[in-house]
């Protein structure tokens, strides 16, 4: 069954891609705004296609091992380097700068942005930036965050029929569960519990809020280790 979600996850994750550039392909021309967002984006989320590769966490699917390993250096040096006014421009933005900004957040761990990140989830302003907001606050890894990830999924999960970030947000809150010593999941995972109804409602193979659990460990995996590559250089 886990395999069957881990094809289904890279399936997913094309499929938001392909999306993504069919909308660009409607408004190719990017106009200026004039309060500095377009020098924001092409600085933080054209280089390398970066914000293609983030969609779905692209990344961890698509790229060689030296490749991944580069673009995750990328982004630890730009998490690094980043200025805050530059992320505030970027969350303010579109859902190519708010899924660049969030992740470039959650990279470095910058919980000054976590009231903007929290409300960004629970708006769910489109489909594209959510599974960023959610690595985010995993990486923020505290009470409020857990909280943020709890109202989102009791909220949402209760649409049977809406597909969109509550897997992120239930792994999301799986690891913070597991960082914190909480069992805020559990009211949802319950036998015929909000996930378990939320899941079987969508098209098979259902959602496995382990194998989402072990999703999102491993973009802050990544995230560590691409943080400590920078370090030891």
């Amino acid at each position: 069954m886990r395999c069957q979600y881990f094809r289904r996850t890279i399936q997913e994750a094309a499929q938001l891609a392909r999306r993504a550039e069919s909308e660009e392909s409607m408004h190719p021309n990017r106009r200026a705004t004039g309060d500095g967002r377009d020098d924001v984006f092409h600085r933080y989320c054209l280089p390398g296609g970066r914000y293609r590769k983030l969609i779905g966490g692209n990344f961890m699917w698509n790229m060689g091992r030296e490749d991944r390993a580069s673009f995750g250096r990328a982004m630890a040096l730009d998490s690094r380097t980043i200025t805050d006014d530059e992320v505030r421009r970027l969350l303010g933005g579109d859902w190519r700068e708010r899924l660049t900004g969030a992740w470039l957040t959650g990279f470095d761990r910058r919980r000054e942005f976590q009231e903007t990140i929290s409300k960004l989830l629970l708006e769910r302003r489109e489909p594209y930036a959510g599974k960023g907001y959610c690595f985010a606050l995993a990486r923020f890894g505290t009470e409020r965050d857990a909280a943020t990830l709890r109202s989102y999924l009791k909220k949402y999960l209760a649409d049977l029929d809406l597909r969109s970030d509550q897997p992120w947000a239930m792994g999301a809150l799986l690891v913070l569960d597991e960082r914190l010593g909480s069992d805020r999941a559990g009211e949802f995972l319950n036998e015929d519990g909000l996930w378990e109804r939320w899941a079987r409602a969508g098209r098979p193979p259902i959602f496995e809020a382990a194998a989402m659990k072990a999703v999102l460990e491993g973009w802050c995996l990544f995230a560590e280790e691409s943080l400590r590559s920078i370090v030891d250089d």
